[in-house]
């Protein structure tokens, strides 16, 4: 398996450690989702993967790794280096700032190697509902991103769960779509929408096993001067995973 994967898994591995800190000034979450797809914001990057992460949080603040490692060939992975901070306003409103490195070391001559942006959000809680807006702006790719979504929580008593929704749709609005390529920057523009549907189960007070199913569809623009051709995508994908937190 991939050096990203056994990072990882060595993070997550020394979490428990501190398990029996009675009071620990930190948290370590780790989580290893396996994925049918990949989608991000609307558009498919890889099929069938495997999604491992780990984050520390202390406080308002957090930093975390996450990673997309393809389980179908020739397909490049993704490692992802965050860290974010989050100020609450009061018990309803939520404000966050997050910086985020996107890095693709398979990437071939030509392909992005890496890019970087931040992004700012608020999310508000109001009977049950979580309605929540972000924009991000990535430094490389030169793009604007703005997403909204609506989140709520059903109680699955019957079974200890709940069922978690995420109804979201955004725009992506890039100037230079491949920064490493040779030639001129590709504009792209595109709408996109989708939901989210999980399921999580409490296994113990660390554990947490989620399965999840998932929408997205996208209405991409895209062209270098002249008429654009308008083009469309659907994707349905589906995750399982556990999450382990100390």
């Amino acid at each position: 398996m991939k050096n990203s994967i056994y990072l990882i898994a060595a993070l997550a591995a020394a979490s428990g450690l501190r398990a029996d800190d009675p009071k620990p000034a930190y948290s370590i979450t780790s989580d290893f989702t396996y994925a049918s797809e990949y989608v991000f914001r609307g558009v498919k990057s890889a099929g069938n993967s495997f999604q491992p992460s780990v984050e520390v949080a202390a406080g308002d603040f957090n930093v975390g790794v996450w990673t997309n490692e393809p389980l179908t060939k020739h397909q490049n992975n993704e490692v992802d280096v965050y860290a974010g901070y989050d100020y609450k306003v009061n018990n309803a409103l939520k404000l966050e700032g997050v910086a985020t490195s996107y890095n693709y070391f398979e990437a071939k001559a030509g392909q992005t190697k890496n890019t970087w942006e931040l992004g700012v959000g608020a999310t508000y809680t109001v009977a049950g509902f979580s309605p929540s807006a972000y924009v991000y702006h990535d430094f490389r790719l030169r793009a604007d991103t703005v997403v909204g979504a609506v989140g709520y929580s059903v109680p699955l008593e019957a079974i200890g769960a709940s069922l978690d929704s995420n109804l979201f749709v955004g725009s992506v609005n890039a100037r230079d779509t491949a920064p490493d390529a040779f030639g001129p920057a590709v504009h792209d523009a595109y709408s996109f929408y989708g939901l989210d549907l999980n399921i999580p189960y409490k296994l113990n007070k660390n554990a947490t096993f989620t399965i999840g199913g998932h929408y997205a569809s996208n209405r991409n623009v895209a062209g270098v001067g002249g008429p654009f051709g308008v083009l469309s995508d659907k994707n349905v994908w589906f995750t399982t995973g556990i999450r382990i937190g100390f």
